[in-house]
Formats: C-alpha cells, sequence, structure tokens
C-alpha cells in the first residue's frame, strides 16, 4: 500500500505532457468514451444496469435504490453525450432516448426508512432535464420535460434532511423527511439542479434553497474545505473534513454556492482546482477503485474522484479566465485520464455495472470542457 501511494503521489509532482501529446490523448478519449457509450446503451435508452460479478456490493434494495442509481446514471450520460465536444449523429440518438428513458422512470420511489438513493436520481435528473431544455428549446417534448422537472422539485421537500440539506441514507429516525445529516457534496449536487430547473423559470418549494444553502455554507471550514456531512460537525479535523480528504468535493460544493448568491473567498476557485489536480491528486487515486468506501487516507473513498474532477471542470470552464484555465487544464486532464481502460471507459469505484457508465460520462463531461487551443478545430 505505502508503495501504492509513492507511484501516485511520484505520478502527480511530473510534469505535464507537452501540449500536442494530451491534445492528442485528450482527443482519443473523449471519442473512445463518447463511442463506448453507445455502444452501452440499454434497449429502453437507460445506461448501467443491477449486474454484478462481485459478491460483496454497496447496500442497495431491490429494486428502489437499483432504480435510483439506474436513473441518476442515466441522467449523467445523457448530460455527457449531449454536451460531448466531438458530437456523432449516433451520440446525438442516443442522448434523445436517453431522455425518453428518463421521462419515462421519473418517479423513483424510496424503497425503505433507510435508502433514499433517488436524492441522486432527483438531482442530476433535474440537471439533465434543466440542461437539455436550454440547449433544445424547440424539442416536441419540452412539455413533458418542463412537466418532469416541476414533479421533482415537489418531491424535494420529501428528501431534504431535517438539518436543510440533502443526503441518501438514514440511520436514525427514518422519517419523512429524513432526520440523520446531510451529506455536504449531496446537497450541492441537488442545489444545481435545482437551478438549472429554476433558469426554465421553474421554482423550488419555499424556503427549500434557503435551507439547503445555510446547511452548505455551514459546512465549510476555515481551511477552505468541507464537512463530508453535518454529522462530523464536532470533529472538523478529522481527515474526510480537512482539505485532502474534502479535495474532490471542494470544487462543486464552491460551484453549488455561487449559483446562489454565495461566491467563495478571492482565490478560492483556483485553490481548490490545485488542491485536486496538484497538491493532492495522490491522496485522491490511492483510493480509486478500493471497494471499501473511506478506507483510503483522510477517509478519501473512490467514488469521490471522477465526481470532483468534473465539478473541477465546471469551475474552469465558467469561473476562471483563460490564463489559468490553459494552466490548470492539463493536470485536470491528467487526472481524468488516470481512470481510462482500454476500451475507452472510465471508472473509480465499483458500483453493481453502473460505475463504467456514470464513470465515463463525468470523464467525458470533464474533457469536452477544454480550454482553447487542447481540441482541434472540426
Amino acid at each position: 500500500m505505502i508503495a501504492r501511494l509513492l507511484i501516485a503521489l511520484a505520478a502527480a509532482d511530473g510534469a505535464a505532457p507537452p501540449r500536442d501529446e494530451l491534445q492528442e490523448r485528450v482527443v482519443a478519449a473523449i471519442d473512445g468514451a463518447r463511442d463506448w457509450l453507445v455502444a452501452h446503451q440499454g434497449a429502453d435508452g437507460s445506461f448501467g444496469s443491477h449486474h454484478s460479478p462481485r459478491p460483496i456490493e454497496v447496500l442497495a434494495t431491490v429494486p428502489g435504490s437499483l432504480e435510483a442509481f439506474q436513473v441518476a446514471t442515466s441522467a449523467l450520460c445523457v448530460m455527457a453525450l449531449d454536451q460531448c465536444a466531438r458530437p456523432t449523429k449516433e451520440a446525438d440518438a442516443a442522448a434523445s432516448r436517453g431522455i425518453d428513458f428518463l421521462l419515462a422512470h421519473k418517479r423513483v420511489k424510496r424503497p425503505n426508512g433507510l435508502e433514499f438513493y433517488n436524492t441522486w436520481a432527483i438531482g442530476y435528473g433535474l440537471q439533465c432535464l434543466g440542461e437539455w431544455l436550454a440547449r433544445h428549446p424547440d424539442d416536441a417534448r419540452a412539455g413533458e420535460v418542463r412537466d418532469a422537472c416541476r414533479e421533482m422539485l415537489d418531491r424535494l421537500p420529501s428528501y431534504q434532511v431535517l438539518d436543510g440539506g440533502f443526503s441518501y441514507l438514514d440511520f436514525s429516525l427514518q422519517s419523512i423527511p429524513p432526520s440523520e445529516s446531510e451529506m455536504s457534496f449531496t446537497t450541492a449536487t441537488v442545489l444545481i439542479g435545482v437551478e438549472r430547473a429554476k433558469r426554465l423559470g421553474l421554482e423550488p418549494p419555499k424556503g427549500l434553497v434557503e435551507k439547503a444553502v445555510a446547511r452548505l455554507a455551514a459546512d465549510q471550514t476555515p481551511q477552505g474545505s468541507f464537512l463530508y456531512g453535518r454529522y462530523l460537525w464536532s470533529m472538523p479535523r478529522r481527515g474526510i473534513n480537512e482539505p485532502k480528504g474534502s479535495a474532490c468535493r471542494t470544487p462543486g460544493n464552491l460551484y453549488a454556492l455561487g449559483l446562489f448568491g454565495r461566491p467563495p473567498a478571492r482565490g478560492a476557485w483556483i485553490d481548490a482546482l490545485e488542491n485536486l489536480t496538484v497538491k493532492h491528486v495522490g491522496f485522491q487515486q490511492i483510493a480509486v477503485r478500493r471497494p471499501i468506501p473511506h478506507e483510503a487516507w483522510y477517509n478519501i473513498s473512490g467514488y469521490f474522484y471522477l465526481y470532483g474532477f468534473y465539478y473541477s471542470s465546471l469551475v474552469l470552464a465558467e469561473k476562471l479566465p483563460l490564463e489559468p484555465q490553459q494552466r490548470l487544464f492539463p493536470h485536470l486532464a491528467r487526472g481524468v485520464l488516470f481512470c481510462r481502460e482500454p476500451d475507452g471507459s472510465f471508472w473509480d469505484y465499483p458500483l453493481y455495472n453502473y460505475h463504467y457508465h456514470y464513470g465515463t460520462a463525468f470523464a467525458l463531461l470533464a474533457l469536452s470542457r477544454a480550454p482553447e487551443g487542447y481540441l482541434p478545430a472540426r
């Protein structure tokens, strides 16, 4: 294990490859990820499945939790194919079929008091449908898309934790709404989905955003990192709350707060990206593909990894001027490529069969936000 950490840290310290070489690798990765997703779409338009070759998996009750994983994964894959920097007719058609699947499966339910993974389905469903309609305002299904977003927004209060944020497990009262603790990155994910729906003119239930934003803002530590969840408020120096442990979650949390009038401190955007892609990337990579959650240093879990690089790409593309984009993208791209498979897919954490699809979607979304000069003109 020590040897693996040293290898990861050494890779993190290495110089970025020359631009021509990096461009070639990024283009190949985008094309490979796009084509892999198209080739692995289900007949019903979905992405990913519950099939698993492993004897032990993450707790997920049949059928509700697995349906939630599939809807959330499918939403990410639709976003990735629709926003691919190198589109094809096949990718466009696959994305449209994915929208049909999401519209038909938008009512994913909570299977029991403990699990409500459908928070992810609603958060990513809102983001996907909101971004789709913004990019395709003349879609014949526009009315259905808006209705689906409206229904998801109306369902959110049932899954908003009593502390104001959002999560996916309730180990305490298992009540409605949930009683346990929010997770900061889940709260951020839902808030981003809500903001995309607001761009369509759809308003969430009264008070929902204000409570979630206040909770997420309160999770930030004086170091600039974020508590993993409200339940760790009395242990702010625990590893997962430290900058190294929070590195994959900080960019998305800052991005969500910025969408709702809480811009970060001066320099925080760049600090967040540098912490993930340069300074602490070795600690993130040592956790990649480890099957036990939070077993690595600083309690990092592999499922943070590509999630973090996707949200870093949003910050890079939308919040930074060109110079830091040009400087940081090679590090971001190298971090994403760390998870690439020979067949073109990406994954960071084993989760039934969904990890190949959501991992590939996160990677494609991140690499497609390459700044000027990193992708050839088409």
